[in-house]
């Protein structure tokens, strides 16, 4: 897979809305790796990245960063974040760096209406991962 098989899902992607008719605004980044950034109407602070390579199309949306957790409890959200990833459909956590996520992976061979299925998926497991671990961070100043 190349950059022209993603600039190929981002046509595709941008054509379609999502099952609820919503709307979505790709751009595509070049840089060490080609990387969409994926925002869905009304949920434009936690986009959506995708990037395609031959074993996968990968989607990753970023949660909060370290700094946000309040220490006290960061061993208490590690262990809740496990649980909660057999129940969440089709998305886990992770980390990258310093910054907590949520992803999901298709095959490439994965038609686009599949593609659409899991960015949906993956942007309301966002929104209830959030709500599910706002007890272990810190208070908003």
């Amino acid at each position: 897979m190349s950059n022209k098989t993603l600039k190929q899902l981002i046509k595709d992607l941008t054509e379609k809305p999502l099952s609820d008719g919503t709307q979505l605004s790709i751009e595509m980044f070049d840089g060490e790796n080609t990387v969409a950034c994926i925002k869905v109407e009304d949920r434009e602070e936690f986009p959506i990245y995708m990037t395609v390579d031959e074993g996968q199309i990968l989607c990753i949306s970023y949660l909060f960063g370290d700094e946000q957790v309040d220490p006290d409890k960061r061993a208490a959200m590690a262990e809740a974040m496990l649980i909660m990833n057999v129940s969440i459909p089709l998305s886990a956590f992770s980390k990258i760096g310093d910054q907590y996520i949520m992803f999901g992976a298709l095959s490439p061979k994965a038609s686009i209406d599949e593609l659409l299925h899991e960015i949906e998926l993956l942007s309301d497991n966002v929104l209830e991962a959030i709500e599910a671990v706002e007890d272990y961070l810190k208070e908003a100043a």
